[in-house]
């Protein structure tokens, strides 16, 4: 295959994606009036990817120097010569040639008409056919899981199926190497179009967007409407999932936050702040500080733990507001004084930070105004959460106590304790959820007494890397696990009630730190898996055998 410039197709892609950015826009009238093979219900991959997914292979966009661009598909089912391909959904056959990469094999390509009204064409490459196996002609209707070809052997490779997404090209095989993005030419990632568009077709769904940038941190949402994503080196915003502007940083971003007016503020790893309106900079300054994000409370006061542990409260302005020296830790068994942050959120009016040197943890709540409302000494894991009221909680192995008016009151044992990887989350009646993170992957709820509601086995073996945990009105807990699936639980009983998956990225693009879990009161679950696209499902829908609020 050749690279071939894609000048004109790349503008008609941003057209098309400036329209309807993976949003759900109205339905078109007559959605079957272009589809004349009918619309798509349901989508998969053309072969089992089991293998591709475990091992996280993912070669999108992968810059290939013997052909002199990025990668516009995916390539799977190596070693496995002759087995079938399926159509991953139901559409018209629009390209059919056994020679269409000469000695790289054959192409199939099937356009699909989707629910919303919009076309895409997937591409099936290095094909073969067999004695009781041919491709479908062109003009023919596919529906997913028919046979379009047999996996081949191409030339200057091993057997394996060239697959790829597209807005496009619907009567040739295509470069399958560009150069620049294939994301912002008119290819779409086929693992999370795939996987979104699969979530899209179940009950619950209401929108999504999908980015051309991978998130190095958590996205966040402006009061002006407007969505900003960090990358290793540049901020990047959108409007309705199409980008409105971007810049450099001169460092790695380490530090992402929403501020009133538009605004967003950066810090990266050598101590730029940028304070940003759109793309207008508001102000400019230096802070150094430790590689963490830095948290927002007041509506404009950002908080940063110093190199010594201590804090700083900076305005927007670049003026410091407030700071707070750091609690004298005495040197660990092996001499080591290095100070590490073990625990560090807010709840918008106080932060709590937990700074660790060895096995000895200081946790501190320190409001706004930089008074130190609670400080304590743990060995051992501390981890914590804010809770309606204001207060907050803190476990420390394996025990929970609630931090009011300044001290620290025990609440319960867990009877299991807790790894680094625990999580906390409340619901407003003050029942507690926690994730242990032990040996036994155990999740369990306690009612604002202590008492212990409810104990299931998580259904996801304990990780290095926490899931996500929030909750809505109450009835459903929902955590998000580092492989992007959304599990859905009835907090009353602690039975997983459904799951969401989308894609988290592979084992070059995946960006755990970039993961996103907000639930509102009436349980609108935004949810970005720390990849490309952030969705919106109703929770309610989605666990629709929970009886919510009967």
């Amino acid at each position: 295959m050749t690279l071939k410039p894609q000048m004109f197709f790349a503008v008609l892609f941003c057209l098309l994606f400036c329209l309807s950015a993976y949003s759900v826009p109205a339905l078109a009238q007559d959605v079957t009036q272009n589809a004349p093979c009918g619309v798509v219900d349901s989508i998969d991959y053309p072969i089992d990817i089991n293998d591709t997914l475990t091992q996280r292979y993912d070669d999108f966009a992968l810059f290939r120097a013997r052909f002199f661009g990025n990668h516009l598909g995916i390539d799977i089912g190596f070693e496995r010569w002759g087995d079938p391909v399926y159509a991953a959904a139901r559409g018209v056959v629009t390209l059919s040639n056994i020679t269409e990469w000469d000695t790289e094999k054959g192409v199939v390509v099937v356009r699909h008409t989707f629910p919303d009204g919009t076309t895409a064409y997937t591409l099936y490459g290095h094909m073969e056919i067999g004695e009781t196996v041919a491709f479908p002609p062109v003009g023919s209707c596919v529906e997913r899981g028919d046979v379009v070809g047999l996996i081949g052997w191409p030339s200057r490779g091993l057997p394996h199926l060239h697959y790829e997404i597209r807005v496009g090209l619907p009567n040739e095989g295509g470069p399958g190497y560009i150069e620049g993005n294939p994301l912002t030419a008119g290819w779409y990632h086929p693992l999370d179009f795939t996987e979104l568009w699969q979530t899209r077709l179940e009950p619950g769904f209401i929108e999504a967007r999908t980015f051309t940038e991978v998130p190095a941190l958590p996205p966040v949402a402006l009061d002006d409407g407007s969505t900003v994503l960090a990358g290793p080196q540049s901020l990047t915003g959108f409007l309705n999932g199409v980008q409105i502007w971007q810049i450099t940083t001169d460092g790695v971003i380490t530090g992402l936050g929403a501020l009133p007016g538009g605004r967003v503020a950066a810090h990266t790893r050598s101590g730029q702040v940028l304070v940003l309106q759109g793309a207008r900079f508001a102000g400019v300054f230096s802070v150094q500080a430790m590689d963490a994000p830095f948290q927002v409370v007041n509506g404009d006061t950002m908080v940063f733990i110093a190199p010594d542990g201590g804090l700083l409260g900076y305005g927007a302005d670049g003026a410091v507001r407030w700071s707070l020296p750091p609690v004298p830790f005495a040197a660990s068994d092996g001499g080591d004084v290095t100070v590490r942050v073990g625990d560090f959120r807010g709840n918008g009016n106080a932060v709590a930070v937990g700074l660790r040197v060895g096995a000895q943890t200081t946790w501190r709540v320190v409001d706004g105004q930089g008074q130190v409302q609670y400080e304590g000494a743990y060995t051992g894991v501390v981890t914590s959460a804010a809770s309606p009221d204001g207060s907050w909680l803190l476990l420390n192995d394996a025990d929970l106590m609630r931090i009011v008016d300044g001290q620290a009151v025990p609440l319960a044992s867990l009877n299991v304790v807790a790894g680094r990887a625990a999580r906390i989350a409340f619901d407003d009646a003050g029942n507690v959820y926690v994730y242990a993170n032990d040996s036994d992957s155990t999740l369990l709820s306690l009612d604002s007494a202590g008492d212990v509601r409810w104990r299931v086995t998580y259904p996801l073996p304990s990780a290095s890397l926490a899931p996500l945990m929030s909750l809505g009105g109450g009835c459903l807990l929902y955590t998000l696990d580092y492989d992007g699936m959304l599990n859905v639980f009835d907090a009353a009983t602690g039975e997983l009630s459904a799951q969401r998956q989308l894609y988290s990225g592979g084992d070059r693009t995946g960006s755990p730190r970039g993961r996103l879990l907000q639930v509102t009161p009436d349980d609108q679950v935004r949810v970005g898996a720390g990849f490309l696209t952030i969705a919106t499902f109703d929770g309610r829908a989605v666990a629709s055998q929970v009886a919510c609020g009967v």
